[in-house]
């Protein structure tokens, strides 16, 4: 039995080409035609390793999370500040309104644009929500033992709001709003925790 040809490209660089597209530009707004221009790949290769825009699109998300997960936790525990570590995730929000480049962030842009319309896609960006308030929960116990914030605060539903706020802000800075802005929200944001 012959065994098929062996791939010719890189997975896993093919699958960032296609994130890049998806977090740049949308699900709606991507064709599949961009998306074979962007990996490079044929039309044959994209199918068989990733199937339809749909499947392609659901793997881009996985691997964004995964991404961004190990960032976020390799900050962290780089971190001895919990707080530090929040004023740093808002900081990078700030930083990316001054950028001509404003991607915001494929798990808040996906929410936005297709969540309510796919209960699959919801699932998933729940699921990377999720993620991101558990590392945000470990960065408030940090803060609380090193007594950064409030004693009184309940880490629980303060991780789903400092997600909600970050969420927020991301919106805000795909939408246009100056630095300045931003820098005020995310001072009430700060101020919670205080």
């Amino acid at each position: 039995m012959a065994l098929g040809r062996p791939r010719q490209f890189d997975q896993d660089k093919s699958l960032n080409a296609a994130m890049l597209q998806f977090w740049r530009h949308g699900y709606a707004s991507t064709s599949m035609q961009d998306l074979l221009n962007c990996t490079g790949l044929s039309k044959s290769s994209l199918y068989q390793s990733f199937g339809n825009k749909s499947t392609l699109f659901s793997s881009c998300l996985v691997h964004y999370q995964d991404r961004l997960i190990a960032d976020l936790e390799q900050q962290l525990s780089s971190k001895l500040s919990g707080l530090q570590f929040i004023e740093d995730l808002l900081d990078a929000v700030i930083a990316e309104a001054g950028s001509a480049h404003r991607k915001g962030c494929l798990l808040v842009n996906t929410a936005n644009e297709l969540a309510g319309l796919d209960r699959h896609v919801a699932s998933a960006v729940d699921l990377g929500f999720g993620k991101i308030r558990k590392i945000i929960a470990r960065a408030l116990n940090k803060a609380l033992q090193n007594g950064e914030i409030r004693s009184d605060i309940d880490v629980e539903p303060m991780a789903d709001f400092i997600v909600s706020g970050i969420s927020g802000l991301r919106t805000m800075v795909k939408s246009g709003a100056s630095q300045d802005r931003l820098k005020h929200v995310c001072a009430i944001l700060l101020n919670t925790l205080k």
